[in-house]
């Protein structure tokens, strides 16, 4: 479930149409014609509309997700508006400011139960406030217009707002965009959710994150064999708790159908767990199987192999370099760019991928004693460096 850089493009440049619409068709206007009367200089009236049109909204949303999830049974695992809220640390909330992953705001849930938890309420009641909120701008609005008429210093209202809900729209565009973008929005869980295989292929997915944000191990997940975006996304759980677990022929049993013909991941997703296959493969004391794939790739899968956009891909590289080419100049070059997709790694499989590419440094060692490798970001450096 990459993030989808085109929607975000897209996205942000509808938002920043809204804006441009709105203050020069709707602001501008009535500032052009009331501004000597109003009590409040037009650009600080403005400012003040953008505040409290981010708060007032940045709330509805958080507040939205925090009652949906009650409502479809989740744990709160963090709530986050604008940075402040509360996270579950051992059992208990923990009042303060973080970081939080979304525009405004962070609802970070875990089912209580993946069958039956729904993520329908966590949708929709943002969508709810909004639509109150409408209404009761829309009364305001109308009244204003009248208002301003006959009392020209009231049109501070009518610009305030009309503000206030153009903020309210822009930030309801974005978290209703049905895409990955930087976050994931309620738009992408409704188009998720539309599908039943992957309302508890997700809620799956939520209690793996779960187990990260509290530092527990993976948890025992269904391999499912109907293969979707998000039914991808739950295997490679399966998949990395196994190769964590040293079984790393229960886990090619699990990418085979990621990579099969009825699979409907994304091409992203079947690039990656082609990379885990041949790695694997590769791992094993006898190569032949890893060397026969590796020759049956084309071009395309190569070259993805040999810009190694992921760690995953970084450690395919380095075998293939060391088994097949015989180059240790190669594996050298796979070595040194291993810190930087090392920390841009997916959190929940780091630590498992970070093992496993000291077992191929190692594995690359032993097989050629005589070679000078690079040592790893958290192996010791030489005592000359």
């Amino acid at each position: 479930m990459k993030r989808n850089e085109f929607a975000i493009f897209l996205v942000y440049v509808g938002m920043l149409a809204v804006a441009l619409i709105v203050g020069l068709a709707v602001i501008k206007p009535i500032i052009d014609t009331y501004n000597s009367s109003m009590p409040l200089n037009s650009v600080l009236l403005v400012i003040l509309g953008l505040v409290a049109g981010i708060l007032l909204n940045s709330f509805l949303l958080g507040l939205g997700h925090l009652l949906g999830a009650k409502v479809g049974k989740y744990r709160i695992l963090k709530w986050s508006v604008l940075g402040f809220g509360y996270k579950m640390v051992e059992g208990k909330k923990k009042y303060g400011f973080s970081s939080f992953d979304g525009l405004v705001e962070e609802t970070k849930i875990a089912p209580e139960d993946p069958k039956t938890s729904s993520l329908t309420g966590f949708v929709f009641f943002p969508v709810l406030f909004l639509f109150l909120e409408f209404i009761i701008c829309m009364i305001f609005i109308v009244n204003a217009q009248g208002w301003e008429k006959t009392t020209p210093s009231l049109a501070w209202v009518h610009i305030f707002v009309v503000t206030v809900l153009t903020v309210g729209g822009i930030i309801f565009l974005y978290d209703l965009f049905p895409a990955h973008i930087d976050s994931r929005t309620d738009g992408f869980i409704l188009v998720l959710i539309s599908k039943p295989i992957n309302r508890e292929a997700y809620n799956n997915i939520l209690l793996a994150e779960e187990a990260e944000f509290l530092g527990q191990p993976l948890p025992a997940t269904p391999v499912y064999t109907e293969i979707t975006e998000f039914t991808a996304a739950i295997n490679f759980v399966s998949v990395y708790r196994n190769l964590g677990e040293g079984k790393p022929q229960e886990a090619l049993k699990i990418l085979e159908p990621l990579l099969g013909e009825e699979s409907k991941a994304s091409k992203a997703t079947k690039d990656h767990a082609l990379t885990l296959k041949l790695a694997t493969l590769l791992e094993q004391p006898r190569k032949n199987e890893g060397r026969a794939l590796y020759e049956e790739l084309n071009d395309e899968a190569k070259r993805y192999i040999s810009n190694m956009p992921n760690i995953t891909a970084l450690r395919c590289y380095a075998l293939i370099a060391s088994f097949i080419e015989n180059d240790a100049g190669e594996v050298n070059y796979a070595i040194d760019k291993a810190e930087k997709l090392v920390k841009a790694s997916d959190k929940d499989f780091r630590e498992i991928e970070k093992s496993l590419l000291q077992m191929d440094k190692d594995m690359i060692k032993e097989e050629h004693l005589s070679w000078d490798l690079d040592p790893l970001p958290w192996e010791e450096k030489p005592a000359e460096e």
